[in-house]
């Protein structure tokens, strides 16, 4: 084990953060070479004499508002990452460093130090980049010089990002720059005069294939969230305007969301109906009317079918050939939304497991199947049809894979089928509510027996519009179960839908966008830096609050089945607003008054931020009064005539939050309003498509 001591400048004090690099059993499959970078973090602050006598400074960049140094990119190259490390050092500091190309460094006189970004040529000095993991980057000083060099390309020429992922590390550990949230609240840059850093020597490969929390905001059930603003008023064009992906973007990129695979998992027959049913009728499921005809959305297969496996197989074929850095084709299914059932004829029915009937007589709910309603558990027909498909297609591409979900009626893990082919990467669609511990057990179950079905795992949670916006904190659990994941298989995560509510769960995207860097991180040190970060003066009163947020979550999680947790889809969502009575608010709102008391007028952006998380409680109270006012009618305890005057109250506040960074209250109403219903819940096998959140 190597520890290391970085540290760097920010403001009038210093803090140094130590590494240890250890070397972690690698999953089998892909073996990426790698070293995982340490979960320990602490912060150190100490006086400038004794440091800078301690360890002199190796590089100096800025000195008293003066710039004492260049920025060197390759030759003949753009350089992304060195603009970002340029902007945010004037941003910092006032002084702003020049951009040169290596050949043209001999034109820069009288600097201090030079920053080499990228792989110029002298950075061989520092790092050999054909030993550096794809979107791993080195941050080193040698003599008065810094160097800041990441892998921007996989062997099969897919473009990544380690060299920028490396600015970002550089900006966090010695500017002290954060990137708390999306909007004009979320980024923290200390200002200081003279900008040095000491020794240098870190090495960064991150442990998962691919990290992402989907950037929802403006596409996810687009055109109907685009009804619900139309409806309330809302101008489309400056909605769209403030949660552009301008400025929505910059926060998932500095998070160091992307991926060294490019891998496809979605839904993947799109337009069969229309290009095959004329010549390959047989190919579509038979309905329970008797006939095979699918509407031209979303249309099922019938998977027992041989000339189907060979059409799937010759189509990713020629996909894969024609993208050389695709590395898997999706044989997923579609996802329901479209009116079409599951095959039904006796060969696709004889594949089912022949305790399938049994699992699903000892617990209806066990698979849940948008279109569907509950049903019988259909994983051992898809393996099967996975498996047929696979076997052609390694022929032909031995090196490469296929991507499926395991999600709907296919989710829990085969019965029968023992074994997916070693070129089948499935992405499990589970671990998607906090909300219910039975849930989570049994989402941990499944992930263990899908481990010995299949060599490659990855995690595709619809997590971030649990809770329909009200406040929930689940990091503690969310960090417990992603360092379980890694020990059992997991090799990509991507969480959906990314819809920002940054008042009453910016923490948890915050706790879960490090640990899809480096899932064993500790979460208490990251809970600590971004409250420290955030709310300054105010963060022990703002720790606790997350604490008793994080404790009520945990309550509500002990007394949900895994079953009661979608709430009938929605429609008995008034029972988990009833948590939030009034007060459990004025408990979490005190917490929130003795941060701004500690802040004062100090820091208004830290003020802002306090503002946000009360917006979120506020929310909450007319949510709750909304839904329970729904709930009073159907069980006779109030009118239709009083529901409507609290409804349009309730909604002219939510018109009010349409523009606010705070709560996502366009999106968390596209869930609200199904319990909103005056009438008693259909039975759940009625119940209407839900499809995989976009």
């Amino acid at each position: 084990m190597k520890e290391e001591i970085h540290v760097g400048r920010v403001g009038t004090q210093f803090f140094g953060r130590a590494r240890s690099n250890t070397c972690r059993r690698v999953a089998p499959g892909f073996e990426f070479a790698r070293r995982d970078f340490s979960n320990v973090w602490f912060w150190c602050c100490f006086s400038v004499t004794t440091l800078a006598a301690a360890t002199g400074w190796a590089a100096t960049l800025v000195d008293g508002g003066q710039a004492k140094a260049v920025i060197v990119i390759p030759a003949g190259q753009k350089s992304a990452a060195a603009g970002e490390l340029q902007h945010y050092l004037e941003k910092a500091s006032g002084a702003k460093l020049a951009i040169v190309a290596e050949d043209k460094l001999g034109q820069s006189k009288g600097v201090a130090s030079r920053v080499f970004v990228g792989p110029c040529g002298v950075a061989s000095r520092v790092v050999d980049l054909k030993k550096l993991q794809p979107e791993g980057f080195v941050i080193k000083t040698e003599a008065n010089d810094l160097y800041i060099v990441g892998r921007d390309a996989t062997d099969a020429g897919l473009p990544v990002e380690g060299t920028f992922y490396g600015v970002c590390e550089f900006l966090e550990r010695f500017l002290g720059v954060r990137w708390l949230m999306a909007g004009p609240a979320g980024e923290v840059v200390p200002q200081q005069a003279t900008i040095q850093v000491a020794l240098a020597d870190i090495r960064q490969e991150p442990l998962l294939w691919r990290r992402n929390i989907r950037n929802s905001k403006t596409t996810g059930h687009h055109d109907i969230i685009l009804r619900i603003l139309k409806d309330w008023g809302v101008p489309l064009s400056e909605w769209e305007t403030v949660f552009s992906a301008t400025n929505t973007r910059p926060w998932f990129e500095h998070q160091r969301f992307g991926g060294r695979v490019n891998m496809n998992f979605g839904h993947s027959y799109g337009g069969w109906w229309d290009k095959y049913h004329e010549k390959y009728p047989d190919i579509f499921a038979l309905q329970p009317n008797g006939t095979r005809i699918n509407s031209n959305t979303r249309e099922r297969l019938c998977i027992s079918n041989p000339t189907l496996w060979d059409l799937v197989a010759q189509d990713r074929i020629k996909q894969l050939r024609e993208d050389p850095s695709l590395t898997a084709a999706s044989i997923s299914p579609n996802d329901g939304g479209g009116g079409n059932k599951f095959c039904c004829c006796p060969r696709c029915r004889a594949w089912d497991s022949p305790s399938a009937h049994e699992i699903y007589q000892k617990d209806p709910k066990v698979s849940q199947g948008p279109g569907e309603g509950p049903g019988i558990p259909l994983t051992d027909r898809y393996c099967r049809f996975y498996n047929e498909v696979a076997k052609r297609v390694k022929q032909e591409m031995p090196d490469r894979f296929l991507g499926c979900y395991a999600y709907s009626l296919y989710r829990t893990p085969p019965v029968v089928v023992d074994h997916l082919e070693d070129n089948v990467i499935v992405a499990y669609v589970g671990f998607s509510s906090y909300l219910s511990d039975e849930a989570r057990k049994a989402g941990r179950d499944d992930w263990l027996r899908w481990a010995k079905v299949a060599k490659q795992l990855t995690l595709r949670p619809n997590l971030l519009s649990n809770g329909i916006g009200l406040p929930i904190n689940y990091i503690h659990k969310l960090g417990e179960d992603l360092r379980f994941l890694a020990d059992h298989g997991m090799r990509a995560a991507e969480f959906t839908p990314g819809i920002g509510n940054w008042g009453p769960h910016g923490l948890d995207y915050y706790v879960l966008a490090k640990l899809l860097w480096d899932p064993y991180r500790e979460v208490d040190p990251i809970v600590d830096d971004y409250c420290r970060a955030a709310y300054g003066p105010g963060a022990e009163a703002m720790k606790d609050y997350y604490r008793r947020v994080e404790e009520l979550t945990n309550h509500i999680a002990a007394k949900t089945s895994q079953h009661d947790v979608q709430y009938k889809r929605g429609h008995d969502y008034y029972k988990l607003t009833a948590y939030y009575t009034d007060p459990v608010l004025a408990e979490l709102q005190a917490c929130l008054d003795r941060a701004s008391a500690a802040l004062g007028s100090s820091d208004p952006a830290a003020l802002a931020r306090v503002g946000m998380v009360a917006t979120g409680l506020q929310y909450a109270k007319q949510t709750r009064r909304l839904l329970m006012a729904a709930a009073d009618v159907r069980t006779k305890k109030n009118t239709p005539a009083q529901f409507d005057k609290v409804k349009a109250e309730v909604l002219a506040y939510y018109r009010s939050l349409a523009l606010s960074w705070a709560v996502a209250v366009d999106h968390d109403y596209f869930h609200i309003r199904r319990g909103m219903s005056l009438k008693s819940a259909p039975p759940e096998s009625a119940s209407k498509e839900e499809p995989l959140e976009p």
